[in-house]
C-alpha cells in the first residue's frame, strides 16, 4: 500500500471528510492490485462500524409504463427507442396490494416510481391509498419526474418522507432533461421537510472519474440520508445499450469510494443493481422491484 493511500484511508476511518481530489485518486486505483482491496476493506469497516450487520432492502413499486418523452438514452421507457409497444398502468388496488406484500416480507421502505409525465394528481390520489394502508413508520419515497416547492409540499401530505432524485451522469446530453430543471427540484427537496435519497447514476464506462467524484460530493452537498451508486444497464434497442456496461468489479470500487466520501453523513449506503462484490465493499442496502423498469423490456420485472 501506498502512503498516499494509506494516509486518505486512515483520514476517512478517522471520520474526517475526504476532498473530491482524494477521492479521484482512490478511483485510479488499480483494480488487480492489493490496494483495491485495501479500499474495499476501509469502506466495509466504516459500514460495520456505523451499521453493524443491519443491512437494509428498499421496495420499489413501478406504477406505470408508457412511452416517456424525456427519450433518456439508457431508459426503456424512452419514446424514441420504440421498446415499449403498449400502454401498462396499476390500479389503485394493484399498488396497494403490492405494497402491502412488501410491507409483510420485511421491506424498509417503499418506493413508487412512474415515467416522468405520469399525472402528478393521479399518483397523490395512488400515494394516499397506499399510505393508508401500510404501516405510517413504514418510509415512503417518491420517484417522480421534476416538480416544485408546491407539490413538495404536497408530498409531504400525502405520506411521503422521502424523494429519490438525481442530476444524473450525461444529464442534458444522454438525456432531453435540463440540469437546471434537475438542480431545481433537489433545492425544492432542500428546502422540504422531504429527504432526499440519491445516487451515482447511471454509471457507463464512458464516464470520467471526475463525474463520479462529483456526484458524490453532489449527493453529499444536498444533505442526503440515503446515498448509492447504480451501474448502467444496456437495454436493447435503447440509444445507450452499444456503448456497454462496467463490471461488478468496478461498481463496487465507486461503491467503496463514495462510501469513504459520505462518511458519517449517510443512514445506508446502496447498491443497485444487487451485487455481493459490492456488499463487500461497503455497501448495506439493496433494492427490490415489481412493475415496470426503465432497465428492463418486461412488463412486470418481478415476474
Amino acid at each position: 500500500m501506498t502512503s498516499q493511500l494509506k494516509s486518505i484511508l486512515n483520514k476517512a476511518l478517522s471520520a474526517k471528510e475526504l476532498l473530491p481530489e482524494e477521492a479521484l485518486s482512490l478511483l485510479k486505483i488499480d483494480l488487480q492490485s492489493n490496494d483495491m482491496y485495501a479500499l474495499w476493506a476501509a469502506a466495509n469497516t466504516l459500514s460495520q462500524r456505523q451499521f453493524g450487520n443491519q443491512g437494509e432492502v428498499y421496495a420499489q413499486i413501478g406504477i406505470n409504463v408508457w412511452p416517456c418523452p424525456k427519450s433518456c438514452g439508457f431508459c426503456s421507457f424512452a419514446e424514441e427507442a420504440g421498446v415499449i409497444e403498449s400502454a401498462l398502468e396499476f390500479d389503485v388496488e394493484e399498488v396497494v396490494s403490492r405494497a402491502k406484500d412488501f410491507e409483510a416480507g420485511g421491506a424498509n421502505a417503499i418506493f413508487l416510481m412512474t415515467t416522468a409525465n405520469y399525472p402528478f394528481d393521479r399518483y397523490i390520489e395512488i400515494a394516499k391509498a397506499v399510505r393508508a394502508a401500510v404501516s405510517p413508520y413504514l418510509p415512503m419515497i417518491a420517484n417522480i419526474g421534476d416538480f416544485g416547492h408546491q407539490q413538495a409540499r404536497e408530498l409531504l401530505d400525502a405520506g411521503f418522507q422521502g424523494v429519490y432524485h438525481v442530476c444524473r451522469l450525461g444529464e442534458g446530453k444522454d438525456t432531453t432533461i435540463s440540469i437546471k430543471d434537475r438542480l431545481a427540484t433537489l433545492e425544492a427537496i432542500k428546502d422540504s421537510r422531504l429527504d432526499l435519497s440519491y445516487c451515482v447514476e447511471p454509471i457507463g464506462p464512458e464516464h470520467r472519474h471526475e463525474e463520479l467524484v462529483e456526484q458524490m460530493f453532489r449527493g453529499k452537498q444536498y444533505g442526503t440520508p440515503n446515498l448509492a451508486c447504480m451501474r448502467r444497464i444496456p437495454v436493447p434497442g435503447t440509444r445507450l445499450a452499444k456503448v456497454g456496461e462496467i463490471s461488478e468489479l468496478e461498481l463496487a470500487t465507486v461503491v467503496a469510494v463514495t462510501r469513504l466520501v459520505a462518511g458519517e453523513s449517510i443512514k445506508a449506503m446502496g447498491v443497485h443493481e444487487p451485487s455481493l462484490l459490492a456488499l463487500q465493499a461497503g455497501a448495506n442496502q439493496i433494492y427490490a422491484e415489481t412493475g415496470p423498469n426503465p432497465r428492463d423490456t418486461k412488463e412486470d420485472t418481478a415476474c
